[in-house]
């Protein structure tokens, strides 16, 4: 009977350690990744201030074997309605980089564009 309740008891306290580890992933809001065949790397991470009412995403790719790097970040600000965009590209071998940025108001209506480009 000792062994049975000892069993139950152990039980018990592994599916409460399962239940804690899928809740804490619920609220994991960064992701990366690695894939050996292609050699390419990713990063992505994603954020929220409910007080400034400010969210942004990022993300990041390399390919260790071509060397071309690519980043994206995004903004958002939901009290003013300001979106935001800026994407940047990098190639060693050719030297090349280019570099996008673009805002919008949706309450104004007025957007703002901007690109650089190096060779």
């Amino acid at each position: 009977m000792m062994i049975s309740l000892k069993r139950i008891a152990c039980l018990a306290l592994l599916f409460g350690l399962i239940q804690t580890a899928s809740l804490q992933a619920q609220y994991y809001y960064a992701r990366e990744g690695y894939n050996p065949y292609t050699g390419t790397g990713a990063r992505a991470a994603t954020g929220y201030n409910p007080y400034t009412g400010v969210g942004r995403t990022s993300s990041e790719s390399y390919n260790r074997y071509t060397g071309n790097e690519h980043s994206t970040q995004t903004y958002d600000n939901t009290r003013t309605g300001t979106e935001g965009e800026s994407k940047s590209y990098h190639n060693p071998y050719t030297g090349a980089s280019a570099n996008v940025q673009r805002a919008y108001n949706p309450y104004t209506g007025k957007s703002a564009y901007h690109y650089n480009y190096r060779r």
